[in-house]
C-alpha cells in the first residue's frame, strides 16, 4: 500500500487546498459548466471559501477537514460540514483527489480517516452529499460505496439554475466508513490480480 499521511487541515494549508480544489474542479467540470466560469469566476469563489473555512482554527464540531499527503505533496482532501442541511445528516461537501494520485484508493481512505475524526455520536448520523448529475466518475464511486440517491434538484448554483444535482445519502457515517473499507479491500484485491 502506498504510504499516505492523513492529517487535519491547518490555516497554513489554505493555498495548497485552494489550488487543488480549483485544478480538479476545472478538469472535472469541463463540459458541465461554462469555461468562462471555470477559468474566471470559480477560482475566486474557492479562494474565498477556503479563506473563510481556515481563517481561524477549524471548529471540529462544525467542520472536519482531512488532508492526504504523499511525499509531502497534497494528494487530496475531504471536508465534512456538520451543520449544512442537517436534516439530511452530516454533509460531505468536498472529496477531491489530485489526478496524479488517483487510483490509489485515496477517496475511500479520506472518507474513513475523516469519519474516524467524528465524535462517537456523530458516526451514527446519516451522511449526504450533492454532486452534479453528469459527474459520472464521482457517481460511480458513490454507487460503489452503496450510497442511495434520495433526490434530484436544480437551483443549487444561483448562476446556473438549470444544472441538475443528485443527493446521495448513507444511513450513517459508520456505514459509509465500513463501505469505504470494504471497497478499499476489494480494490486492493483487484490490483493484486
Amino acid at each position: 500500500m502506498v504510504s499516505v499521511n492523513f492529517r487535519q487541515a491547518l490555516a497554513s494549508d489554505r493555498l495548497p487546498i485552494t489550488d487543488l480544489h480549483v485544478r480538479v474542479s476545472s478538469e472535472t467540470y469541463a463540459g458541465m459548466l461554462p469555461s468562462e466560469y471555470l477559468a474566471n469566476v470559480m477560482p475566486g469563489e474557492k479562494a474565498d471559501l477556503w479563506e473563510r473555512r481556515l481563517a481561524t482554527p477549524v471548529d471540529s464540531r462544525r467542520l472536519v477537514i482531512t488532508l492526504a499527503e504523499m511525499n509531502s505533496d497534497l494528494a487530496g482532501f475531504a471536508c465534512f460540514d456538520l451543520d449544512e442541511e442537517p436534516h439530511f445528516g452530516s454533509y460531505l461537501h468536498n472529496l477531491y483527489v489530485d489526478r496524479s494520485f488517483q487510483g490509489k484508493r485515496l477517496g475511500p481512505r479520506l472518507l474513513i480517516e475523516s469519519i474516524n475524526r467524528f465524535q462517537a455520536e456523530r458516526r451514527e448520523v446519516p451522511v449526504h452529499l450533492l454532486t452534479m448529475r453528469e459527474n459520472y466518475p464521482a457517481r460511480g464511486l458513490y454507487d460503489r460505496l452503496n450510497g442511495r440517491v434520495v433526490e434530484q434538484k436544480q437551483n443549487v448554483m444561483s448562476r446556473y439554475p438549470d444544472v441538475i444535482f443528485v443527493r446521495y445519502q448513507w444511513p450513517s457515517a459508520r456505514v459509509m466508513a465500513s463501505n469505504a473499507s470494504t471497497l478499499c479491500a476489494h480494490l486492493r484485491e483487484e490490483v493484486g490480480r
